[in-house]
């Protein structure tokens, strides 16, 4: 693996990029769903070790460990887009790729498509992992980004993104942000279907709460434990639950999952009944008026009193506030929507900043976006944030 492919993608709300980097740590993760695994070939198979992940020339992991029909394998994997990939970087003349013993792709090969084979002879089993996903490839780049973003300083497009005249800027951002809103209501209409109102803001609240890093095994847990079965437990026992899956390096103390979950407990034991709660109050705000200024809709709607507010009655002021309203932007406020708790949109794209990269705050000043009369705000944000990962991502 010498190189980066990168490909564009076709999302929900238009094409977004994706590099085989992302698809590389889905399978380092296993971050789909390992029950019951089939090759195309029809075989069982069991991922016992996903290998090692190889940076420099030759398979993608190497000395993975599997088990095919019940027989235990060790060779190397090799990850791609699609199955023509194989030969298209030549890996049919290359004895590096003789230990491959399983191709990953994203996309299921045509029927009539070549075979792979390694220099050698042998024929590596194929899976396919679109249809095991359990997240949508877009939401996962998304986090990839967000990221990628802790680590730049400045994005490497800004200087050519400046070069618009003001009003194309704007535009852009625009589009971008109100992308990003379709977005979110797509996936929470799918949420708020297959869980309800309860149970989905149970969920998304978890899945906030870990963060990029560890946003899938705090999902894991919530599908496990359901808003009910999860109250009286144990911050502890749920931690050691998914022990193997928490990303912990780098992860700053006070955003130690093991914490979280126990300030997600002490919200539950207070406040069993939080989601109804916060639909409530949502219910109460004044209808947001999308002619309205940032400054005019915020000072309308008392929005800081309400976020004060529903932090302490609701929250137990267990969460910050940045957090907090990361939990509104990313799952209430789109939940609220698509459930007709809330006309959203307005509030959506006036509300706070949640956390977010310094990157996309020097951003939005660099292209002048944020002035002393325009705040920063999340819809800004969100426009920046799908700005950089469809035209200046590094994923």
């Amino acid at each position: 693996m010498l190189g980066d492919e990168v490909q564009e993608v076709q999302g929900l709300y238009g094409p977004f990029t994706l590099s085989e980097r992302v698809l590389q740590k889905i399978w380092l993760r296993q971050q789909f769903d390992t029950c019951n695994l089939v090759t195309l070939a029809g075989k069982q198979l069991e991922v016992l070790n996903p290998g090692k992940w190889n940076l420099l020339g030759g398979p993608d992991f190497k000395d993975a460990t599997l088990r095919l029909n019940g027989s235990e394998l060790r060779g190397d994997v090799e990850v791609h887009f699609d199955a023509a990939d194989w030969y298209l970087h030549a890996h049919e003349r290359n004895a590096a790729f003789d230990r491959v013993i399983l191709h990953v792709l994203l996309y299921r090969p045509e029927e009539d498509s070549r075979k792979v084979k390694t220099l050698n002879g042998s024929m590596p089993e194929t899976l396919v992992l679109m249809p095991l996903l359990q997240r949508d490839l877009e939401s996962i780049a998304m986090d990839e980004a967000l990221l990628e973003m802790e680590r730049v300083n400045e994005l490497e497009w800004v200087a050519e993104f400046l070069e618009l005249p003001a009003k194309e800027r704007e535009v852009r951002l625009a589009k971008a942000t109100s992308l990003r809103w379709g977005h979110k209501l797509h996936f929470a209409a799918m949420r708020l279907e297959r869980h309800g109102w309860s149970d989905a803001c149970h969920q998304l609240c978890l899945e906030v709460l870990g963060y990029s890093r560890n946003r899938e095994p705090m999902a894991r847990l919530a599908l496990e434990y359901p808003l009910e079965a999860m109250q009286g437990g144990s911050a502890e026992e749920l931690f050691q639950r998914v022990q193997k899956d928490w990303k912990l390096s780098g992860v700053r103390p006070a955003n130690h999952p093991r914490l979280r979950l126990q300030q997600y407990l002490t919200v539950l034991e207070a406040a069993p009944a939080w989601p109804e709660q916060i639909e409530t109050a949502m219910r109460n705000l004044p209808a947001g008026s999308q002619g309205l200024g940032t400054s005019s809709l915020r000072r309308e709607a008392e929005l800081s009193k309400w976020c004060a507010r529903v932090r302490e009655s609701v929250f137990g002021n267990q969460l910050g506030e940045s957090r907090f309203h990361t939990l509104m932007i990313d799952a209430l406020l789109p939940l609220a929507e698509v459930a007709g708790v809330l006309n959203a949109e307005a509030y959506w794209q006036h509300w706070y900043v949640g956390d977010v990269p310094v990157a996309l705050k020097n951003f939005l000043k660099l292209v002048e976006a944020t002035s002393r009369l325009q705040p920063n705000t999340n819809g800004l944000t969100q426009g920046a944030l799908g700005l950089f990962c469809n035209e200046g991502s590094r994923l």
